[in-house]
């Protein structure tokens, strides 16, 4: 969970990281892949976590990095199951 002290894509990086997902933050986005083509993009916008951009669909909020994670693991994983 954030405390303040770090910043939020940090902390979600943080949190897939220990998940064994690729996660980098380039500036105000996060780049995550489970090794699958292409990578995907998550954006924060100060309290909430989305797909792509500030339009994006929400993936979780600020503070509930443990959560955002779990939603990006599935859909990361339902990708790759298609791709």
């Amino acid at each position: 969970m954030a405390d303040g002290a770090g910043r939020p894509l940090d902390e979600l990086a943080e949190q897939l990281s220990q998940r064994r997902c690729l996660a980098q933050v380039y500036g105000d986005t996060l780049v995550v892949s489970l090794g699958v083509r292409g990578e995907q993009v998550i954006a924060c916008d100060g309290q909430r976590f989305r797909w792509g951009g500030e339009r994006g669909h929400v993936i979780g909020d600020v503070g509930k990095e443990s959560a955002a994670a779990d939603r990006t693991l599935l859909v990361l994983r339902q990708i790759r199951r298609w791709s």
